[in-house]
């Protein structure tokens, strides 16, 4: 059996230890998916890998390219959860009068 060495462009199954192509996804001896291989450059601009499904391309950052969300996460962070978060703050502990509504206009009887 002949010895092949590995060459720059190449690299090690993790499972099976066969040389394969660097870029290869897939060993094609054993058929596991190989780690994705970090500061290789694709060649791509913009082209992420997702560490969860494995999917590979370009993908969209949500604070440059969804302008539709948000637009409403900032609209409800400014005019429902910061203001429900101070008004929260403000009136914990004070007390409100039944008759009149006033919160915190009142003293120990």
């Amino acid at each position: 059996m002949e010895q092949r060495t590995k060459q720059a462009n190449e690299k090690f199954c993790v499972e099976c230890g066969e040389i394969i192509n660097q870029k290869a996804e897939i060993c094609p001896k054993c058929g596991v998916r190989q780690p994705a291989l970090v500061g290789v450059p694709s060649g791509i601009p913009n082209q992420r890998r997702c560490t969860s499904c494995g999917f590979t391309g370009q993908m969209k950052t949500w604070l440059r390219n969804y302008n539709g969300p948000q637009f409403i996460a900032i609209l409800l962070l400014l005019l429902w959860i910061i203001p429900g978060l101070l008004f929260i703050a403000w009136g914990w502990g004070k007390y409100k009068c039944p008759n009149c509504g006033k919160l915190g206009e009142n003293a120990p009887a």
